[in-house]
């Protein structure tokens, strides 16, 4: 038996009303089986509509925006503690503000934040350093290499090494592209002791620096490159300066400088 369409709209509202709280499953099943139902409420109250999305996405975005704030301020009493024994950096050893780089020599986004933290160096000189940690992701096999040869060459000067992570970023395209035959070029252009790096590059101890360096962003819960934490407190993914300014300045704040 076929029910005409206005006896049909009745039963389906009966259905919908019965319910003094249908769960959110079966209206879910109502309005994927009849769609036409919510194209025809919309059609019928598009301003009311289009105020009820307006009003659910600003709700979102406040709540997104809290809940940012409370991570933040969080992370400001209790800041993450990565381990810096024995790790080479770039500016001021006795700066007060350190940012930690997890890096990906192959990731485009890695890239990008080069100049941002070279910016923001020149901008709070002496008073920001630089400390790079070493999160190659499986996606990019060329950058495994490039970070045990960072590694490699940090043992034999900080200096160096930042030469040979400018030059991986600078020229990206050859490491992907070349691979090991790249990191060792660049390791001769910047001027180091290649055979030493090379032994160094394959040993197990820098091998096990490595490993440690990507266990410590994923126990940070860093699940991509880059990711910083700024005297403790993390950003992630690729930021401009501007992100960074307000959490370097509180802590210059507090430290009084």
């Amino acid at each position: 038996m076929r029910l005409h369409p206005g006896v049909f709209s009745f039963a389906l509202l009966g259905v919908i009303a019965c319910s003094r709280d249908p769960s959110p499953a079966a209206l879910q099943r109502t309005l994927s089986a009849h769609p036409e139902v919510l194209t025809a409420a919309i059609k019928a109250h598009p301003t009311e509509f289009m105020q009820a999305v307006n009003a659910a996405f600003q709700a979102s975005q406040a709540a997104e925006q809290q809940s940012a704030a409370d991570k933040l301020e969080s992370e400001f009493r209790n800041p993450r503690q990565p381990d810096l024994t024995g790790r080479v950096g770039l500016g001021n050893p006795s700066a007060p503000v350190t940012i930690v780089e997890y890096t990906d020599f192959e990731c485009p986004y890695c890239r990008r934040s080069v100049a941002v933290l070279q910016e923001l160096l020149e901008q709070y000189q002496g008073k920001v350093r630089l400390v790079v940690k070493q999160t190659p992701l499986d996606m990019h096999p060329n950058a495994m290499p490039a970070a045990l040869m960072f590694e490699a060459l940090a043992l034999q000067n900080g200096a160096t090494a930042f030469k040979f992570y400018e030059l991986m970023y600078a020229e990206q395209e050859r490491l992907t592209k070349e691979g090991q035959r790249f990191v060792e070029e660049a390791a001769r252009r910047v001027g180091a002791d290649v055979p030493r790096a090379l032994r160094d590059q394959g040993s197990e101890a820098v091998r096990a620096r490595v490993a440690a360096d990507v266990a410590e962003g994923q126990a940070f819960g860093f699940t991509g490159t880059p990711a910083f934490l700024v005297n403790g407190v993390s950003l992630q993914g690729a930021h401009p300066a501007t992100s960074f300014v307000p959490i370097i300045d509180r802590h210059l704040a507090t430290s009084g400088r």
